[in-house]
């Protein structure tokens, strides 16, 4: 049958002989009639030992009595949940300690800040500083560097303060 159709049907598919309904209690009855009572039946088809009900409960309370010792085993387990945290912290730490994804810091990353009071507080001499430049600083090299007026105008207003030419 197609889904289709399924929506079509008008008919439940259940037929009823004639009259059934009308007759139907007396078949019925006349079955209940015919049938024998419990009673009358010798043989049930089960067997009890003879005695079995006046020592039951004799049994029984010896098998209450008698209690096996039962292993019971903990859902969670301390020296488990100690061995479990132990791995995690050492994956943990050998991650922190062997992370090769860390760069090495460059000047760009370091403030500025930190910068100069590291050159503050370890008291160089410009002897010092010329030895770590490798090129000659000359007043030429100055003056032949390529520097836009705006960019040093920018420069000069965001970092200098008035403080500093007063000082001067």
């Amino acid at each position: 049958m197609k889904n289709k159709k399924l929506n079509s049907i008008k008919s439940t598919g259940f037929k009823v002989p004639e009259h059934y309904l009308e007759s139907f209690d007396e078949l019925l009855f006349n079955k209940l009639s015919e049938v024998k009572p419990l009673e009358n039946v010798q043989d049930a088809g089960f067997k009890v030992p003879e005695a079995y009900f006046d020592t039951f409960e004799d049994k029984l309370g010896q098998l209450l009595s008698t209690e096996k010792e039962v292993k019971v085993l903990p859902l969670f387990s301390w020296k488990k949940a100690a061995y479990i945290s132990g791995v995690a912290a050492s994956i943990i730490l050998m991650l922190s300690l062997f992370n090769i994804y860390n760069s090495k810091p460059t000047f760009g990353k370091i403030e500025t800040a930190s910068i100069e009071n590291y050159i503050v507080e370890e008291d160089f001499t410009n002897e010092d500083f010329a030895s770590l430049v490798s090129e000659d600083l000359t007043l030429n090299t100055f003056m032949d560097s390529n520097l836009i007026d705006s960019n040093l105008e920018d420069y000069i207003l965001d970092n200098a303060s008035v403080e500093d030419y007063l000082k001067e």
